[in-house]
């Protein structure tokens, strides 16, 4: 029994030994502006920026801190009702991930589904993309199309029927299925598996007139090729959300 036991465990630790998960840490920021044209039709601008913090050597390849991510999105909505909108837009990815460097366009179409139970808000959203990646060390071009779901929770400390400002706790989760993965790099690379990508988080904000504030925790998981070896992505996340009625900017401006 003891020989067996003993077996068992040097075959994990040959296991664990081979496993080359990457414990990254870092931080991520966004600048979300939304803007009214019509009454049915807003738009969106969002800038995401992520930035690695840590070193880390795992067997022969050492993976540095640096700036891994900078997506800005641009999309147009539309809203069918008061609960449900689509949208759609185009957004560039410039990525620096596991010391390859990639830059990738993208296409998006989205509906967002909004609730309320009592004062909790709920959405939920789901996105198609196409994405197409380009290795800038071997010059080529792939494509992938990649569907996203996103459930979401904001829940006010204040009275919002009495009050335009105070705290909030906010959280989401979103899952990514690669309907087609790229095939010249890890950006947007399919690795085996259906739901290759998670992210998840969670914070406080706090909400003034049009004007939001978010911090929080942010952890995003990747299955980063075939051998099944992770990403795992622990974020500092910092947001600022603000909304412009362009109406209003106008009456100043004249």
């Amino acid at each position: 029994m003891k020989i067996t036991l003993r077996f068992l465990f040097l075959i994990f630790i040959s296991l664990a030994t081979k496993a080359q998960d990457l414990p990254l840490v870092g931080v991520a920021s966004n600048f979300i502006q939304n803007g009214k044209i019509s009454k049915k039709l807003t738009y969106t601008v969002h800038l995401m920026s992520v930035y690695q913090t840590n070193n880390l050597i795992v067997g022969e390849k050492r993976f540095q801190s640096g700036h891994t991510h900078f997506v800005p999105h641009f999309i147009l909505n539309k809203a069918i009702s008061p609960k449900l909108i689509f949208g759609g837009g185009y957004a560039f990815g410039r990525h620096d991930i596991f010391g390859l460097r990639e830059n990738e366009h993208r296409l998006l179409l989205q509906s967002t589904y909004k609730q309320s139970i009592k004062i909790l808000n709920l959405s939920q959203r789901t996105r198609v993309e196409y994405r197409s990646p380009l290795n800038l060390k071997t010059n080529i071009r792939s494509d992938a199309v990649i569907l996203r779901h996103q459930i979401g929770a904001n829940y006010p400390l204040y009275n919002p029927k009495t009050s335009k400002q105070g705290l909030y706790l906010t959280a989401a989760v979103e899952l990514f299925g690669y309907l087609k993965g790229a095939t010249n790099g890890p950006v947007s690379s399919k690795n085996g598996n259906f739901i290759s990508e998670a992210w998840c988080n969670a914070g406080v904000g706090y909400v003034k007139n049009n004007n939001r504030v978010e911090l929080g925790y942010g952890f995003q998981r990747l299955v980063r090729n075939h051998k099944q070896e992770l990403r795992n992505f622990n974020l500092c996340q910092i947001s600022y959300i603000t909304a412009i009625k362009w109406d209003d900017v106008l009456n100043w401006y004249y």
